[in-house]
């Protein structure tokens, strides 16, 4: 009986000193489910409460979860000690190559792009099914569903599908320009790329020929070929005089009066053309027409009145012949300070009153004498007179007049006085108004 009631009291003292060599410890994860494994022994899924690990020691706690990354720490646990460890799991980024065929295709997810290919990947949640659109100008969007296996390494390549087709395009004779849908693809033999899949119309232009119109349905991926004979255009002379006005003659039949004449439908050949004005020596040549083309002859008479010559500085002054105005001295050259030759013809023999005016300028007023059949060359060079034309208010309200020069976002530059400029702040102007002659 003694023997029994001690071996009792051992196993309480026992069962006492176990209970005291033990701890609290909780586990929870972010989200739940993650397998917990201490010192290498899995002993469930979070939440976890163990009350069984021995005290005075560090223990080795991993915790699992699929498609999240796994955590490893050391824990120590001290007797008595009522310890909770949390833990947010983190999910798997998986790993995708896009590849496609042709590459420069824009990978993206839900509209945002996520770069061309070939792109490497590498910020999508493995956990997750995720679907990604290739697009290409020229091509088809494609779609592709992605399902991650963990960190394995996954690999798509695209064959992209035209969203297009391509035209080659012939004529006879070769040489036409070719439009398809309006926008200009080459000359032909040409070859017309990415054409949108549908409806198209096919334009082809050459001097001297009909212009073709051509309608084709073109689907992704069609390669068509066109060949068009173009139909020639009967040849045309176009017939103008210098100075405007002469009367043509076609093998000596009187053709339409006008600055400019054409004779349409000509048969190929060599035509005989005469021009007449009054005042001008008539003129005579032959000229040679060719199939479908046009033929452009200018006649330069030489006339037999008097005439007067001028050129004039600065370019853009009106020349006025007894009252009446005669023309305006331009260049070929839009920075030359000089006039090109004005050539005013058909004047009388005898006294002309002449006046050269331009804005901004004195007015040059003189009689010259013209003799027939004889040019006189007079070079006119105007005194520039200032004349302002803008008015500027500053915001400290200063009243500034002069020529406008230049009239930028920045700056507004003004000419002051001859030959001198003043630039003005932009941000410093507070009025600008024109100022207008008076009458």
């Amino acid at each position: 009986m003694k023997k029994t009631l001690l071996l009792a009291a051992l196993a309480a003292l026992a069962a006492v000193s176990a209970t005291a060599a033990t701890a609290f410890v909780e586990f929870t994860s972010q989200p739940s489910g993650a397998s917990v494994y201490v010192d290498g022994e899995r002993r469930g899924t979070t939440p976890l409460q163990l009350a069984d690990l021995a005290t005075a020691a560090s223990h080795r706690v991993r915790i699992e979860l699929k498609d999240y990354e796994t955590v490893e720490e050391f824990v120590q646990v001290d007797d008595g000690a009522a310890i909770r460890r949390d833990y947010s799991m983190q999910p798997v980024k998986g790993l995708l190559l896009v590849t496609s065929d042709p590459e420069g295709a824009d990978v993206s997810q839900n509209g945002y792009s996520l770069g061309p290919t070939p792109r490497l990947i590498t910020n999508l949640n493995a956990k997750d099914f995720h679907t990604l659109v290739l697009k290409k100008t020229g091509y088809q969007d494609s779609k592709l569903a992605i399902k991650f296996d963990g960190r394995r390494p996954l690999v798509q390549n695209v064959k992209l599908v035209l969203d297009s087709g391509v035209i080659e395009i012939k004529s006879e004779p070769a040489g036409a320009e070719a439009t398809v849908n309006g926008i200009t693809c080459g000359v032909t033999p040409t070859v017309a790329k990415e054409v949108r899949k549908g409806r198209v119309t096919v334009e082809l232009r050459k001097n001297g020929y009909k212009p073709e119109t051509r309608e084709l349905s073109v689907s992704a991926g069609d390669e068509q070929q066109l060949f068009v004979r173009l139909e020639a255009l009967p040849g045309s002379l176009r017939l103008s005089s210098v100075p405007a006005g002469a009367r043509f003659y076609l093998d000596d039949l009187p053709l339409p009066s006008g600055d400019t004449c054409v004779a349409s439908d000509l048969k190929p050949g060599t035509y005989k053309v005469r021009a007449e004005l009054k005042g001008y020596g008539t003129m005579e040549r032959s000229v040679k027409i060719a199939n479908g083309q046009e033929a452009v002859e200018e006649f330069r008479l030489e006339n037999v009145m008097g005439s007067l010559e001028f050129k004039t500085s600065p370019v853009g002054a009106t020349v006025w012949v007894d009252g009446k105005k005669r023309g305006t001295s331009v260049s070929a050259d839009p920075n030359a300070e000089t006039s090109d030759v004005l050539v005013i013809r058909d004047l009388l023999e005898g006294d002309h009153e002449v006046k050269i005016e331009k804005d901004g300028f004195a007015p040059w007023t003189r009689h010259i004498v013209v003799k027939s059949s004889e040019a006189v060359q007079t070079r006119v060079r105007l005194k520039k007179i200032f004349l302002p034309d803008i008015r500027i208010t500053t915001t400290s309200g200063e009243v500034i007049e002069g020529i406008l020069v230049r009239n930028d976002p920045s700056v507004v530059i003004v000419e002051v006085s001859f030959g001198t400029n003043r630039p003005i702040p932009r941000d410093s102007v507070r009025n600008m108004e024109p100022i207008f002659p008076e009458l």
